[in-house]
């Protein structure tokens, strides 16, 4: 029997290949190669601004805020009700957010005001859960976490953090805990031999604190020492960390072995875990303007009497672990990187602490941009800048009358209207006003650019029309979950 194909059969065959071709090209030119999450921990909106007024003395001028994508984005956590989120439920509403400043913590019957688990273990597992919980619902059953979804399919994962190695936002990228106080348990699970991480960095040091040795006393209770040992995994953990390795991690301590790791001296090694000579926050070593000396006065004086210059900046610490990363690995990587200590010094309602945090941030964002720039593309790596949550619901000054002056807004004050944060010039405190020192439901940013940055454009959730009015911006907001959803398609499109 002979076959005979007709033009009009050749033709519709070919296009069909022509069809196909087309869109498995569209489907690969969606898939990442890297991905960088850069995560200020406590950083909304007005925060930002107030960093950005510090170090520019103009709105707007940071480089990540030229992304393509420029975004709000929602926080909040759910209850223990063990009943699903509802169909329609959000945590946020626009129109009550904006009512007072009362509203800065609203909650439904299903929502609340999240924590930084909470909130972690949604940007990065997917799911809504309560606070507390690590990489788990809120039923306490584990979620697959967007770096061991890489890792199957072949990538590294690290985590760079500038507060202890296994808090909360760095747990909930790479461990499942029920409590996420478990600070010991929790590192051992990010440092075995069956976690997705090749790089864990950060603070937690048993015996130096800003670069200085702890005077350890003499008659220290076994739960004080026992405390200091829980974000390296316990005291015998510590024991086989200092030989150098554990579990096939290489183990470095001193500024010059991390500045080494990031200038690519040296054989590099294909796991690393850098323990930062502080055992709790590393101090804002890059939050200086290298042009203004008051700048560095400020830090001289919040840190007097430390070895904050002994110490490793948090870009440093990530231009280490991309060299670790890519070394001999051809299917590319993902990383978290946190600035974790925006959100101590809102806690504490210290606007010259936050400035001076936002600004190491914000330098390590363009360290990675150059990065991208110089070894990558962004054709083939995608690098999202956000935040957890917003912490101390900062406006500007006035914005209500502290009657009792206790530098929150509660009972018996007076709510004045929303007023913007101050610029008072470059290299100069803004004018703020904190009107809580804990988290509240504030929208915070969300830019993108690179390989799926497109794909947030396609989860937009509601538009905030005060929002874009008061921070220059569409208005348009995702939720943080979204973030875990547009990472995976690019790493299984």
């Amino acid at each position: 029997m002979t076959f005979t194909m007709t033009k009009k059969c050749f033709t519709g065959i070919s296009f069909l290949i022509i069809y196909v071709l087309f869109f498995v090209t569209v489907g690969n030119a969606q898939t990442a190669k890297n991905i960088i999450i850069l995560i200020g921990d406590g950083n909304g909106f007005n925060s930002e601004w107030a960093g950005t007024y510090y170090r520019y003395g103009e709105a707007g001028k940071q480089r990540y805020q030229t992304f393509p994508v420029a975004l709000g984005c929602t926080t909040y956590s759910r209850t223990n009700k063990d009943v699903e989120l509802p169909a329609g439920v959000t945590g946020y509403d626009p129109k009550v957010f904006w009512e007072t400043i009362a509203n800065g913590t609203q909650s439904t019957e299903f929502t609340k005001t999240t924590d930084s688990a909470a909130a972690s273990t949604a940007i990065h597992g997917g799911n809504k859960t309560s606070n507390g919980k690590i990489g788990m619902t809120y039923d306490k059953k584990p979620i697959e976490l967007i770096s061991e979804i890489a890792v199957k399919h072949g990538k590294k994962a690290g985590t760079v953090t500038t507060v202890p190695m296994s808090h909360a936002t760095p747990a909930g990228f790479s461990a499942h805990e029920a409590e996420r106080g478990d600070l010991k348990t929790i590192f051992l699970q990010m440092v075995s031999n069956t976690s997705p991480l090749s790089v864990v960095m950060g603070c937690g040091h048993p015996f130096y604190d800003r670069g200085k040795p702890i005077k350890i006393k003499d008659n220290e209770d076994e739960k004080e020492k026992t405390k200091r040992f829980n974000c390296v995994g316990g005291e015998k953990n510590w024991e086989i960390m200092k030989s150098g390795t554990l579990n096939g991690f290489r183990v470095i301590e001193t500024k010059q072995q991390f500045e080494e790791l990031a200038a690519g001296k040296g054989i590099i090694p294909d796991k690393v875990i850098g323990v930062v000579r502080c055992l709790n926050d590393l101090p804002p070593v890059d939050g200086y303007l290298d042009d203004v000396e008051q700048t560095r006065k400020l830090l001289n004086k919040s840190y007097k009497n430390t070895g904050w210059e002994e110490l490793p900046g948090l870009s440093t610490m990530s231009l280490a672990a991309l060299n670790v990363l890519t070394q001999n690995n051809p299917n590319g990587f993902i990383l978290m990187i946190e600035g974790g200590a925006i959100d101590h010094a809102n806690h504490g309602r210290d606007i010259e602490e936050s400035v001076l945090e936002h600004t190491g941030f914000s330098k390590t964002v363009d360290t990675v941009i150059d990065w991208v720039e110089k070894n990558s593309s962004w054709q083939e790596t995608l690098v999202i800048v956000t935040s957890d949550h917003e912490t101390g619901q900062i406006w500007g000054q006035e914005t209500f009358n502290d009657e009792n002056n206790n530098g929150v807004y509660d009972e018996g004050d007076s709510f004045n209207e929303f007023r913007q944060v101050q610029n008072n010039g470059r290299g100069k405190i803004p004018g703020v006003q904190y009107s809580s020192g804990g988290h509240t439901n504030a929208l915070v940013p969300l830019y993108a650019k690179g390989v799926g940055a497109d794909l947030f454009l396609k989860r937009v959730k509601g538009t905030d029309p005060k929002a874009a009015q008061f921070w220059n911006f569409s208005g348009q907001y995702v939720d943080n979950t979204d973030i875990f959803h547009v990472i995976k398609t690019v790493i299984v499109p």
